[in-house]
C-alpha cells in the first residue's frame, strides 16, 4: 500500500465520522422531548448535584482514608517496636550462648571439642566395623606389634643401663652383688 492509499483511507475514516457526529447530533436534537435551554438547565443541576454527592464521597473518603493511615501508621510502628525488641533479644540469648560455650581461660570452645570427640568416635566405630577398613586395621595391628616390640626392646636397653651392668630381677628391681634381696630403685 502506498502512502497516498494511507492518506486517502485515514481522510476517508475521518469524514464517516464527522457525519456520523452531525447525524448524531441532528437525531438527537429532533428527538429530544424539551428544549435545549430546559436540558441545558436539567443537566446543570444534575451535574451540581452529582458534584455535591461526589464532594461529601470525597470528603468521606478522604477521612476514612486519614483514619486507615493513621490506624496502619500504628500498627507499622508497634509491629517495628516488636521487631526491633525481639531481634535485639535473640542477639542477646546468642551472645549469652557464645559465652557459655566459649571457655575463656583456655580459649577453646566446648562445641568444637564436642565435635572433635564426636568425629574421633565416629572415626573409630567405622574403623572397628566397617568391613572396607578391614586393610587398614591390619595394618593397624602390624604397626602397633612393631611398636609394642620397639618399646619391649628400648625397656630392656634402659632397665640394662640403669642397672650400670648390675644384674636386675624381672621387675627391673637392682639385684645387691653381695647376692642378697632385691633392692627397689
Amino acid at each position: 500500500m502506498s502512502t497516498d492509499d494511507r492518506g486517502e483511507t485515514g481522510g476517508g475514516r475521518m469524514g464517516t465520522l464527522l457525519l456520523a457526529t452531525v447525524l448524531g447530533v441532528g437525531v438527537g436534537l429532533l428527538a429530544a422531548p424539551q428544549a435545549g435551554t430546559e436540558t441545558r438547565r436539567a443537566l446543570r443541576k444534575r451535574l451540581a448535584t452529582l458534584g455535591e454527592e461526589f464532594e461529601d464521597e470525597f470528603e468521606d473518603l478522604r477521612e476514612r482514608g486519614g483514619r486507615a493511615k493513621h490506624v496502619v501508621r500504628e500498627r507499622a510502628e508497634e509491629l517495628r517496636k516488636r521487631g526491633r525488641k525481639i531481634y535485639e533479644d535473640a542477639a542477646e540469648e546468642l551472645d549469652d550462648l557464645r559465652g557459655e560455650l566459649v571457655d575463656e581461660d583456655e580459649g577453646s570452645s566446648v562445641v568444637s571439642t564436642v565435635l572433635t570427640v564426636g568425629a574421633g568416635l565416629a572415626a573409630v566405630a567405622y574403623l572397628l566395623t566397617s568391613e572396607r577398613a578391614a586393610p587398614a586395621r591390619e595394618r593397624m595391628r602390624e604397626a602397633a606389634a612393631t611398636v609394642r616390640d620397639e618399646a619391649e626392646s628400648r625397656w630392656d636397653q634402659f632397665q640394662r643401663r640403669r642397672g650400670n651392668g648390675h644384674p636386675t630381677s624381672e621387675s627391673g628391681a637392682r639385684v645387691d652383688s653381695a647376692g642378697t634381696a632385691p633392692q627397689a630403685s
